[in-house]
């Protein structure tokens, strides 16, 4: 008699120094761990949630339902911001202390870090040697902090973060990166990298749609998201002016921060700009042309991949963006779904405006740009990457 053999699920826990309650962590964190349950990983999440966001009863509720709903296990911790590094350390020693009781418990196979400080946790609960750590790589984090110009490069601080970025890649048992110039930033960190996938942020396609034939756009560009330290909002709202010439509807500006972006320049006479719940912005996006975000094009910003371009292009809006952003210079042009800008001015402006203008005038561009969200950044297809290399690395 032939015996069978079971495939006892991976179990997983999930660590995010994000809260599933905020806008990155709703969009870019529980949907992935939604559709890895839906194939039979057992998942424990862990993050850290702000206290306003917290304070929100309906909201909490409505994560827990989401999460139970999966049998995904949730155990949200407190974030702490100030003072900033006693804060962060704070937070370091109550999610490792987590992460070595949870590990106990549900005896875990795979750790999967979202950035250095979920990574620098489970290093700390001494999951090495217990369970398999995935080094998810969501950006170069210290160069990122000396182009913000939070600390000095050769700092104490650079200094420190860059060793424990350091010893989170020699920790990993498999890594995920972004882009292609991630990958090749850490191969030359480590040339014996583990085994790896690059799944650059996705959208889920069956919420994020093109508007229907029947439907007429109501704003000519939009930018949707919030406005940090990377966006460029002035000149974000320098081009929203310029593009009235050939785009008669209202530029929509979609943030959490409206008062920063009247602030630069978006007023109620020409432009729109309001916040909005997570569960309106599909179709906000769907009623405008074109999507734009401008990044400053740091050398560390070629690890990054904006979430926004995962949805605008599973809407079917073309990108107008800057050079200098990960991986989009090469695909914006090979798949003619977008406009780069070549320059910060008022004739690079004009000449972007122009071949903008030239673009949406062909009927097969919102289709094209589906095609492409749908071949590149699918939450299904980055789901099942993940997959892959949870069975691969566990």
């Amino acid at each position: 008699m032939k015996s069978v053999q079971v495939t006892e699920p991976i179990k997983a826990i999930y660590v995010s120094y994000d809260g599933a309650l905020d806008p990155l962590g709703s969009t870019q964190v529980v949907p992935y761990l939604l559709a890895l349950s839906a194939r039979g990983v057992r998942i424990t999440l862990v993050t850290f949630e702000k206290q306003e966001r917290w304070l929100r009863p309906s909201a909490v509720a409505a994560m827990w339902s989401r999460l139970e709903a999966s049998d995904i296990r949730w155990l949200p911790l407190r974030y702490h911001k100030s003072p900033r590094l006693l804060a962060t350390l704070y937070d370091l020693w109550v999610g490792s202390r987590m992460i070595a009781s949870e590990l106990a418990r549900s005896r875990a196979s795979l750790v999967h870090c979202r950035g250095d400080i979920a990574m620098t946790m489970a290093r700390r609960a001494g999951v090495q040697g217990q369970a398999r750590l995935l080094y998810d790589v969501r950006g170069l984090f210290s160069d990122e902090r000396v182009e913000a110009g939070s600390w000095s490069r050769g700092s104490m601080v650079d200094r420190v973060v860059r060793r424990l970025e350091a010893e989170n890649l020699q920790a990993a048992d498999g890594v995920v990166m972004l882009t292609a110039m991630t990958e090749a930033a850490l191969a030359a960190r480590r040339p014996n990298l583990p085994p790896r996938r690059i799944i650059p942020t996705s959208a889920d396609l069956s919420v994020f749609t093109p508007r229907g034939a029947e439907e007429m756009p109501e704003h000519g560009l939009v930018y949707s998201g919030s406005l940090g330290t990377w966006y460029m909002i002035r000149e974000m709202v320098a081009f929203a002016r310029r593009s009235r010439r050939l785009l008669p509807e209202r530029p929509l500006f979609l943030t959490p921060q409206v008062t920063d972006a009247r602030g630069a320049g978006a007023e109620p006479d020409w432009a729109d700009a309001l916040s909005a719940d997570p569960t309106e912005v599909p179709q906000l996006l769907r009623r405008a042309r074109a999507a734009l975000f401008f990044i400053k094009p740091t050398p560390a910003k070629r690890a990054s991949c904006p979430t926004k371009l995962a949805e605008a292009l599973a809407c079917g809006l073309p990108i107008v963006c800057n050079r200098g952003i990960g991986d989009l210079d090469e695909i914006v042009e090979r798949e003619n779904v977008g406009v780069l800008v070549e320059s910060m001015s008022e004739s690079g402006y004009d000449n972007a405006v122009d071949r903008l203008a030239h673009l949406i005038r062909d009927p097969e561009l919102p289709a094209r740009c589906r095609r492409l969200a749908e071949s590149r950044y699918d939450l299904e297809t980055a789901a099942q990457a993940y997959h892959q290399l949870y069975r691969e690395i566990a």
